[in-house]
């Protein structure tokens, strides 16, 4: 690559290495990478280039590498039919070729023949292979059979496997049935009790399903619940989790009759009247309550033998393992010893773990039953009249067990974000350290197909979120602001492929977050492949009087707001812009404007709804326009409709703001009102506050089947 200059070389590189060099950012205005950004996030993704210097010989290694590689590491059949495979070769070869796939059914098929004999596409004249002119040959086989298969290939002397994903290609539960769906919207750890203590858990969760299901409801929507480090170190976001595989023990609807749990009476007491979620505190007084379910479960052989049965799946034993070193160093992984932070053994066998320092067999025991009794509960309060609506998150943590364990699959040089918007014009890093594609797609992509399995086998619907990142993700090089992250491109086909299948497998259907900047290509794709959209009617409200609200599509999973937006309450009374301009995310003159067109928006809604007679007249300003609202969206066209459980009383805190981390109290408020003016408290059941719930039972009746 001698004859390319280095700024070519460099976005030559980057094109094969699947990284893009500009993007067309909110405002619609083309948005180009820094060079040395570019260079710092192909880095984080395996190429050796430090500067636009290196570009050339670093683009003639990666020619090399693209076409070294047969046939690609995974290839989808759609709908289980004919798969073709693509074969790069150098286009004047005329070798034998031979497949065989091997089913997940054990069934066999095989297919052979001569290059010469399959179609050409894609011919090119790698600089790097000496102008030697090169091609992708299709050689075609049978499949017949949904599932992940293995694909065993040769061409001449050379062999490989590929792994094999036949999915349908529109995910269960796809919208186009036509039939009106609502559920709630309420974040577990809020919604405590007095019974609970200081945050919400799977009994809470059971009670709310009874509360929508009672009313016809069909959905359950809450915050991820997944594995979080809440003693050392302590990180409360429900999406930086410790982990995509594991379940988050606080939750845990724990036994009256333990000790500990009767000894924490008082306790729970005091939690349930503070401000904010404690989690440290919280979790360590719950913690003696699981360690002594756990030791008596263990001393339980019939118990016992059900827990070592699944504690052989997956990675549990190996997590359990891993969460008990945490809790020994007292750090994050990245801080412990050099001999339990690289390359420790894999625990497989619970009766003879590693010797690693530090490792006490109870805790990992404890680890061991606090998943096996989430996923036990989990199981048990299924309710067919109503699902739950979990939330995959877009990746983990640095310091969580995947990427102690699996540190090869993620980019620990980079963080995924989100680039400048209207909301947020200096950007978003998240830090979770996002996938390797090349990485991933050697492995089949086993790990993300493990987190949708885990979260599916609960759900009756499951969101993605930031489902762009699907197609490709905003990486912020480590060292570089928000402002400066470069795109990174994801093989969708593959990844959409697992969604869908495993949406099948288990009658759970798929919801994307796209939400911010979409490329044009996603929604369509989504549409495709049968993916629900969002859409939140906070940014469609009327601009002008005589303005209605903008309408839902039929694919939509609507919504007056989300966890990342200001609730209703808060919109109305326009606290969002408030705190927009406190954090200095826009000046006076640019606040002052932002309250005098919501004012005209809050005018031009509340005649909408009154014109249409959507609320009781007798209900004061802002409730008569939130119940309106929320009425209007049920009677529109959108398929599933979810209502936030806060917006009911008007809350203005919202639960996150973006962006923010030590500045605003994030996912720690618990909802204002008990679960007693739901209807929904287990401790005290009853039939709720009518004049809370009666927005409620409006969304209801909008959404009922029509008798014809």
């Amino acid at each position: 690559m001698s004859s390319m200059d280095p700024a070519t070389a460099l976005a030559a590189l980057a094109a094969r290495a699947g990284v893009d060099t500009s993007y067309f950012g909110w405002d619609g205005q083309p948005v180009h990478a820094r060079p040395d950004a570019l260079c710092a996030v192909l880095r984080a993704f395996g190429h050796d280039v430090r500067d636009p210097d290196d570009a050339p010989r670093a683009l003639a290694a990666a020619e090399r590498a693209h076409w070294a590689e047969l046939a690609p590491p995974v290839a989808v059949a759609w709908d289980g039919a004919e798969l073709a495979l693509a074969l790069r070769v150098p286009a004047e070869r005329d070798d034998a070729w031979s497949l065989e796939l091997v089913l997940e059914s054990g069934a066999r098929h095989a297919a052979a023949g001569r290059l010469f004999e399959l179609e050409a596409s894609d011919h090119a004249w790698p600089e790097a292979l000496g102008g030697q002119v090169h091609c992708v040959r299709h050689a075609r086989i049978a499949v017949g059979e949904l599932g992940y298969h293995t694909l065993a290939w040769r061409v001449g002397e050379a062999s490989g496997r590929t792994h094999v994903i036949a999915a349908p290609t529109v995910a269960y539960g796809a919208p186009g049935t036509g039939e009106p769906r609502w559920g709630a919207f309420a974040p577990l750890y809020a919604a405590r009790t007095p019974g609970s203590g200081g945050a919400g858990d799977l009994a809470t969760l059971a009670a709310l399903r009874r509360l929508v299901a009672d009313r016809g409801g069909h959905y359950l929507a809450t915050l991820p619940l997944l594995a979080a480090f809440l003693d050392e170190p302590c990180q409360a976001s429900p999406y930086s989790p410790a982990s995509r595989l594991g379940w988050n023990e606080l939750y845990l609807a724990l036994a009256d009759d333990t000790t500990a749990w009767r000894a924490a009476a008082a306790e729970r007491a005091a939690r349930f009247r503070e401000p904010l979620v404690d989690y440290r505190r919280q979790y360590a007084w719950r913690r003696a309550a699981i360690d002594e379910e756990a030791a008596r479960a263990w001393g339980d052989p019939v118990t016992a033998a059900a827990m070592r049965a699944f504690a052989a799946r997956g990675p549990v034993l190996d997590y359990a393992m891993f969460r008990a070193l945490g809790e020994a160093q007292r750090a994050p992984w990245s801080a412990w010893p050099a001999s339990i932070r690289d390359g420790a053994p894999v625990a497989t066998d619970i009766d003879h773990l590693p010797a690693l320092p530090g490792l006490d067999p109870a805790r990992v025991r404890t680890h061991v039953f606090a998943q096996w009794a989430m996923d036990r509960q989990l199981t048990a309060q299924q309710d067919p009249r109503c699902g739950l609506y979990l939330d995959l998150p877009v990746g983990v943590g640095c310091d969580a067990y995947e990427v102690w364990r699996h540190r090869d699959l993620f980019a620990l040089e980079a963080a995924a974000g989100a680039p400048p918007d209207a909301l947020f014009l200096g950007g978003q890093d998240w830090g979770l350290p996002p996938l390797r594609p090349a990485a991933s797609r050697a492995t089949g992509h086993a790990y993300l197909a493990a987190c949708v399995r885990h979260h599916m086998a609960h759900a009756s619907m499951l969101r993605v979120d930031h489902v762009m990142g699907l197609w490709r993700l905003y990486c912020v090089p480590r060292g570089f602001g928000a402002r400066d992250g470069v795109y990174v491109r994801y093989p969708a086909d593959e990844l959409c492929a697992i969604l869908t299948l495993e949406s099948h497998r288990h009658q759970c259907a798929v919801a994307g977050e796209d939400l911010g900047t979409v490329p044009d290509h996603v929604r369509p794709a989504m549409a495709r492949h049968g993916f629900f959209r969002l859409h939140v009617g906070q940014f469609a409200m009327p601009a002008a009087d005589g303005d209605a609200p903008g309408i839902a599509v039929a694919e939509a999973v609507a919504s007056l707001n989300t966890h990342d937006t200001a609730t209703f309450g808060g919109w109305w009374r326009g606290t969002d812009v408030d705190d927009r301009q406190a954090l200095g995310l826009i000046d006076d003159a640019k606040a002052a404007a932002e309250h005098a067109e919501r004012l005209v928006s809050r005018a031009a809604l509340l005649a909408y709804v009154d014109a249409a007679g959507l609320a009781p007249p007798e209900l004061a300003d802002a409730q008569r326009a939130m119940h309106g609202a929320m009425v209007d969206l049920a009677r529109g066209p959108a398929e599933v409709v979810l209502v936030t459980l806060e917006d009911l009383w008007l809350e203005p805190a919202p639960q996150n703001v973006p962006g923010t981390s030590e500045e605003r109290p994030n996912w720690r408020r618990p909802l204002a009102r008990g679960l007693d003016a739901l209807g929904a408290d287990p401790d005290a059941p009853g039939a709720g506050d009518p004049a809370v719930l009666a927005a409620l039972d409006a969304v209801a009746a909008a959404r009922a089947p029509i008798d014809r």
